[in-house]
């Protein structure tokens, strides 16, 4: 990728951040008065992530101009082989399975599960143990905090509840 379209592209992330800062989150996020916790105010996590933006367009295109000028990538009109193509309808295929499943699966589980598949099985991560750990860990974390803390009830199936 050449680096006026890394700048171009950063420069179209800085504008969109700064159009969610400062316009499309004040008029669609709708924020009540009584909120105690700064974290639970519905428009706190579209800020942070707005503002994450910012900063990553800023660097994207800070490092566009401090690079050299790339070459040209010679992947430019190449045809996709047959083994990268059966790996897109693979994927394809998976996440519809499991758009299909998550109402029997549950949100907790079935993102696990399909986290662990897809880097184990479908991008083959060589951290396996990692992936299996995390794959576990984050979705029961998030889980903990989104109902306990936050109080909003996380979609689950019948088969295995969290309390």
């Amino acid at each position: 990728m050449s680096n006026s379209k890394d700048f171009s592209i950063g420069l179209g992330v800085v504008c969109f951040s700064l159009a969610l800062l400062f316009y499309i989150i004040s008029a669609t996020v709708v924020t009540p008065r009584s909120v105690t916790q700064a974290v639970l105010s519905p428009d706190f996590w579209p800020n942070i992530i707005a503002w994450m933006m910012l900063f990553l367009g800023m660097v994207m295109m800070l490092k566009s101009l401090l690079t050299p000028r790339l070459l040209r990538s010679n992947t430019i009109g190449k045809k996709v082989d047959k083994k990268t193509l059966l790996r897109v309808l693979v994927l394809i295929l998976f996440f519809v399975s499991f758009y299909q499943l998550l109402p029997e699966l549950g949100m907790i589980w079935g993102s696990s599960l399909a986290y662990i598949l897809l880097s184990v099985f479908i991008c083959k991560t060589q951290y396996r143990a990692t992936a299996v750990t995390v794959g576990l860990v984050l979705p029961v974390a998030l889980y903990a905090f989104f109902y306990h803390v936050a109080g909003v009830d996380i979609p689950q199936n019948e088969f295995m509840r969290l309390p």
